[in-house]
């Protein structure tokens, strides 16, 4: 397999761990050799996690709300006491529009949003990536080497109606991650960006009774990208987002990589601005 102990040695925090993308992404890492602590307000949801063999006793359990300053700083603080050192973060912690819209709805306009459902969406997809980033990136850089993946989401969903907060939370951190990505060049550590390519089948992104798109994604297809990202065959990629769902698995890992691998954020755009500001001067 192209993932085995290709992370051997490596130590790795997975968020939102518990279900969905971040539980295939812990495995995954855990699979390849990594040691992995896993980020979760859902403390079952761990246990069940850290039971699996592939931690194999391992899998150091942190209960925590990554919106909260002190439970961010205070994870980092354990990673680095059980493992003494930190070499992957993986941002996966992510809450859908139901925050903000109720139970039963996935959507809602923004003008009728419950204002603190619509903060909190934002607290946990946006801020909650940035404080875990922000408390890693220090002893990654100490070791002169890491990896900070992070899950956005699609283009057209950060701009899709229904989705103010979740699209606004999205594309928040989608620019966060580009910005990330210039403050640590030639630290050794990069930051790329891990979409799935379209609707996952995520438990609590599709409330009760809502209908499901025909076709979701599985978790699964995070699998294999996200261990050539965390592993020292990426050194060097920085600043770039890739599609997990045309990820080719016949092929040898970097060629997939290449084939899936776009700048992240809008660069186009900047671009467009610096270019624009040029003709006026």
């Amino acid at each position: 397999m192209a993932e085995e102990r290709s992370l051997a040695g490596r130590i790795a925090v997975v968020t939102g761990a518990a279900n969905g993308m971040g539980r295939v992404m812990a495995r995954a890492l855990a699979g390849a050799g990594a040691k992995v602590a896993a980020v979760d307000l859902d403390a079952a949801g761990l246990d069940r996690l850290a039971a699996e063999p592939v931690f194999a006793g391992e899998c150091l359990n942190a209960i925590g709300d990554v919106s909260k300053t002190a439970d961010c700083r205070q994870t980092i603080e354990r990673v680095l006491e059980r493992f003494g050192a930190l070499d992957i973060l993986i941002n996966c912690a992510g809450i859908s529009m139901s925050t903000a819209a109720g139970p039963r709805d996935a959507r809602i306009k923004f003008f009728e949003a419950d204002p603190e459902g619509w903060r909190r969406i934002v607290a946990v997809n946006a801020v909650g990536a940035f404080l875990m980033a922000r408390f890693a990136a220090r002893p990654m850089i100490e070791r002169g080497w890491g990896r900070i993946i992070t899950v956005t989401t699609s283009f057209d969903t950060m701009l899709a109606a229904g989705l103010s907060a979740y699209g606004a939370s999205k594309a928040a951190l989608e620019a966060s991650c580009a910005s990330f990505a210039k403050d640590l060049e030639g630290t050794g550590v990069t930051v790329n960006i891990l979409v799935p390519g379209g609707p996952t089948d995520t438990p609590g992104f599709f409330p009760p009774g809502m209908p499901r798109p025909p076709t979701l994604l599985d978790p699964e297809i995070m699998r294999a990208p996200v261990v050539w990202l965390a592993s020292p065959q990426s050194d060097g990629i920085t600043g770039s987002r890739f599609i997990a769902r045309d990820w080719d698995p016949s092929l040898p890992p970097a060629e997939a990589a290449a084939r899936v691998r776009a700048p992240a954020a809008w660069p186009a755009l900047a671009q467009a601005a610096a270019g624009a500001r040029g003709h006026a001067m």
